[in-house]
């Protein structure tokens, strides 16, 4: 698989919008869209930061000949210096929210996405959830 398409494919199972990939990987998002399109290839430190946040190796990403979804051995933990904008470090608590995010399959995601911009718009409704499920 092309390596424009199989960003595109992976970016979209996760449920990342191409601006989001664009701002945490320090891409214009007209390069990510040429990127995702085959009109451009990308260079080892774009590649490299692309295929950290959507959790595979840089070799998968760059592998055409790669299998379409990554082998699990293509899958990463995630670890990204301090000095980058992809992501800060967590907490076990957040790990543990992105471990479970990770595990979810497309549609689950998409509601969970819809969830979170729906509380983000309201936090009354965040509150609302957090206190009928007791969470602290």
């Amino acid at each position: 698989m092309k390596t424009g398409r199989k960003i595109l494919n992976l970016r979209r199972d996760r449920g990342v919008a191409q601006r989001s990939l664009a701002e945490m990987t320090s891409v214009t998002p007209s390069a990510l869209s040429r990127i995702e399109a085959g009109i451009h290839q990308p260079k080892g430190p774009v590649a490299l930061r692309i295929a950290r946040v959507l959790g595979v190796s840089a070799d998968y990403i760059l592998d055409e000949s790669a299998p379409y979804p990554p082998p699990l051995e293509a899958l990463i933990e995630t670890e990204v210096d301090k000095n980058s904008r992809v992501t800060e470090k967590l907490n076990p608590s957040e790990k543990n929210l992105v471990d479970a995010f990770r595990i979810m399959g497309p549609d689950e995601r998409a509601a969970f996405s819809q969830l979170m911009r729906a509380c983000n718009q309201d936090m009354g409704l965040l509150r609302r959830i957090v206190d009928e499920a007791g969470i602290e």
